[in-house]
């Protein structure tokens, strides 16, 4: 029985493998083919916003294989903006299809438009890409239709698929046939940068363009497209914004946290390597430093007559100074100061010059904050065996 069983099953898993590939073979290839198909032609809903197209069209039909492009679209070869509406109209088609525009007239408009009914004709939306584009100029240079137009011939109905890339734009503005300058082609706000934001969304860079894609790795990859493409990234981005950014006024909060400016030096010093990551010591952290003199190799312009807290009569002895601001935000003081400099003035038994940080009334309860954490009593007083409220 064993045997028999076992050969059923080696049967059973054979044919399903033999079921699997062939349906890979049928269903799946066809559904890759079909994406990849998609991914060639998909376009940018910021540069070309979405279409209505209620009309039946046939490229692929022979007869209108035969016409030129200039055929139906009139007035293509001479359109010198992007705005101008170059969709065939009645007009263009009823010296060719004559009985069907009789036929039509009876009320039968579903021939060529897709949803008529009862003499009702669904409105088509063509809305105008966000470019500046001049056909005469093209058409002139020898630019044929095809050229920027890939596949119309063989579609139906052509569609915001059937548009120019701006890779395929590449192939001739590549600085040597053509410009290759932003502002040509994309639309500019009052200062001369690119306009980004639509109501569709914000207009990216491709992912083929010098590795400018603003995916999640970006953050971290940015320095160096920055150094090596300063003048592309320009084009959108004003130089405050990197500004900001680098001097901590702007954050990114799903890297940082809101106060990291504060507490990023006893992170540094407990995490270099990961600070590292992203940072580097010798360029990011020490010019930033030097810039606001906050180092030793900060210029006489930078720290010369600057101080970062008041003088010792406001910051030492007033009771808004350090003191409250300690007590305010620990983490703060620590972001620039280590245990040792509080140690240094508030130490006992000698180590400091005896400035106690307890307020009055601290030796009768005091006892309770050394059974929670001996260790704060320890640095300031050591052997804490000889203390009163043990």
């Amino acid at each position: 029985m064993m045997p028999r069983r076992a050969e059923r099953l080696t049967g059973f898993l054979r044919s399903a493998l033999v079921c699997g590939l062939l349906f890979a073979s049928i269903f799946g290839g066809a559904w890759w083919a079909s994406g990849q198909s998609r991914g060639r032609e998909l376009r940018s809903r910021v540069v070309y916003p979405p279409q209505r197209i209620s009309l039946r069209m046939n490229h692929r039909h022979p007869a209108h294989q035969r016409l030129r492009c200039e055929r139906c679209h009139e007035g293509t070869t001479e359109s010198t903006r992007s705005s101008d509406l170059l969709i065939p109209e009645e007009r263009h088609c009823n010296p060719c299809h004559a009985e069907q525009t009789r036929e039509a007239s009876d009320g039968d408009c579903a021939y060529c438009h897709v949803g008529a009914e009862g003499g009702v004709i669904p409105a088509s939306t063509f809305p105008p890409p966000r470019l500046t584009f001049d056909h005469q100029r093209h058409a002139r240079e020898g630019v044929a239709c095809l050229d920027c137009h890939e596949g119309v011939m063989s579609a139906t109905v052509a569609t915001r698929s059937h548009l120019p890339t701006m890779r395929s734009c590449f192939r001739c503005h590549d600085d040597d046939d053509a410009s290759s300058a932003c502002d040509g082609c994309h639309v500019t706000v009052p200062d001369g940068r690119l306009r980004t934001a639509y109501p569709e969304g914000e207009m990216l860079p491709p992912t083929w363009l010098y590795g400018m894609d603003h995916d999640r790795d970006f953050l971290v990859r940015h320095r160096w497209i920055a150094a090596d493409h300063g003048e592309l990234c320009a084009q959108c981005h004003q130089e405050r914004e990197c500004v900001a950014c680098h001097d901590g006024r702007g954050q990114v909060r799903r890297v940082h946290r809101g106060d990291f400016l504060t507490t990023h030096a006893p992170m540094a010093r407990r995490d270099e390597p990961r600070c590292a990551s992203c940072h580097t010591t010798q360029r990011f952290c020490t010019e930033c430093h030097a810039r606001l003199g906050l180092s030793t190799v900060s210029s006489v312009e930078a720290s010369a007559g600057t101080r970062f807290h008041p003088p010792p009569s406001i910051w030492v002895n007033s009771p808004s100074g350090h003191a409250a601001e300690a007590r305010r935000s620990m983490t703060q003081c620590t972001s620039c100061h280590t245990e040792r400099d509080c140690v240094a003035c508030h130490g006992a038994t000698g180590i400091g010059s005896g400035i106690s940080p307890h307020p009055p009334g601290f030796a009768g309860r005091c006892s309770g904050a050394l059974e929670r954490n001996p260790r704060a009593c320890i640095t300031c007083h050591g052997d804490v065996s000889a203390l009163r409220c043990r």
